[in-house]
């Protein structure tokens, strides 16, 4: 118990056991509140819909913007609804081709196409597979009621002008009533083409594994930099070790994202831009991680490591490698829009899937950068006046 005792008098030992608390916590208040309802968002997310068939194709369309959940968009070409799609506009995409209503009269085997974005959210993936499934199957009841509907009419007509004996009607009416009741119900085939797609389920958990793994690195950086940091307070000055700071942070940034291309060459994970590109993508996310943990603890000292902790939760759940953003609840998706973990996952989907281009994210994540440091300096001004206020005080005391 004395033990005890003594470890409880250290600073160290209380912020250690906050910390264990408020982990629990924030994670648990902050996934519980961005999940909750979830699933009734659904049709937040979009689909891109291309007829290039004519008749049957427009009465497709009109049954499934009535059952399909999702924002359907029309497109007038494939090519840009797979541009909308790369852009990330669009979940997937549904093509009618041309020869559907041909193959659906000649009793051949009709193909709907379906596009699928990989370079997108488990869970987006997971409903967009699951929603291909379900419209093939809304499409063949259809064509399915159709076609008894269009030979049951031809079969009538034709009988009554045909056949004179009434009863030598009813029989071969019942016969093409048979005949239309074993009609194939599964007319239509789905082909689904998974778009920007990367072999192996290891490759999808690099984005999550990334944004977790150099945000907790930053955090923890950070942290032992401030401790080193208030040490030197007395013999340096406050911008010097700003500076110093800011080279540590940019140089760490630097190694670290080419650390994180050799360990995807060694373990052969393929990228779709250059290793140069990949390399300075990494270190701006690094670097943006960085800035924004030092912000915190610089702001509010070791308290700051509260809001890297609040941070971490917000980020992993905004950044739309799990769920996509648009499902979330609208706070989330609002704050999501300036953390630099949602342009660090949106550039990872690029590396690892391809599709945009990473410069607009790149351009984000220096932007986020300079924000959090011009913060952190506008802190370092006000301390500086606060302490040469104190030392007037200290030398002309009031009285």
């Amino acid at each position: 118990m004395k033990a005890v005792k003594s470890l409880l008098k250290f600073q160290e030992t209380k912020i250690g056991l906050v910390t264990a608390f408020a982990f629990l916590l924030i994670f648990f208040c902050i996934w519980m509140t961005a999940y909750n309802g979830i699933t009734d968002r659904a049709d937040n997310l979009k689909i891109g819909f291309v007829n290039e068939d004519g008749s049957l194709g427009l009465k497709i369309k009109e049954t499934l913007v009535q059952k399909v959940p999702f924002d359907m968009q029309t497109y007038s070409s494939l090519q840009d609804a797979k541009q909308e799609m790369n852009e990330r506009n669009l979940d997937m995409v549904i093509l009618i081709p041309k020869d559907f209503s041909q193959s659906i009269q000649t009793n051949e085997e009709a193909k709907i196409e379906y596009f699928i974005n990989q370079a997108n959210a488990s869970m987006a993936k997971q409903i967009m597979d699951n929603a291909a499934q379900n419209i093939t199957k809304t499409v063949n009841e259809n064509i399915y009621s159709y076609k008894q509907q269009v030979m049951l009419q031809n079969g009538s007509g034709q009988l009554t002008s045909l056949v004179p004996s009434q009863e030598l009607t009813q029989v071969v009416s019942q016969n093409i009533t048979q005949i239309v009741q074993s009609l194939n119900v599964n007319t239509v085939q789905s082909s689904v083409q998974k778009t920007n797609n990367a072999e192996g389920f290891a490759v999808t958990m690099v984005p999550m594994m990334m944004i977790l793994a150099s945000f907790v690195g930053s955090m923890i950086m950070s942290m032992n930099i401030n401790i080193a940091a208030m040490k030197l307070k007395n013999t340096h000055g406050r911008w010097s070790i700003f500076s110093a700071r800011l080279l540590l942070n940019l140089g760490a940034s630097l190694l670290l994202s080419l650390l994180t291309i050799l360990l995807m060459l060694v373990f052969n994970i393929e990228w779709k831009t250059s290793m140069l590109q990949t390399w300075i993508f990494q270190t701006f996310v690094f670097f943006s991680f960085i800035s924004l943990t030092q912000m915190f603890v610089i702001v509010f000292g070791t308290g700051g490591m509260v809001f890297n902790i609040i941070f971490l939760s917000i980020q992993l759940v905004t950044s739309g490698v799990m769920v996509p953003k648009v499902m979330l609840p609208e706070f989330y998706q609002t704050i999501s829009a300036s953390l630099p973990a949602t342009y660090a996952a949106n550039g990872y989907y690029t590396v690892i899937f391809g599709g945009k281009e990473l410069s607009g994210d790149m351009n984000l994540l220096l932007i986020i950068s300079g924000i959090t440091l011009l913060i952190a300096a506008v802190r370092l001004i006000f301390q500086k006046k606060a302490a040469q206020k104190s030392k007037v005080e200290a030398v002309n005391p009031v009285g």
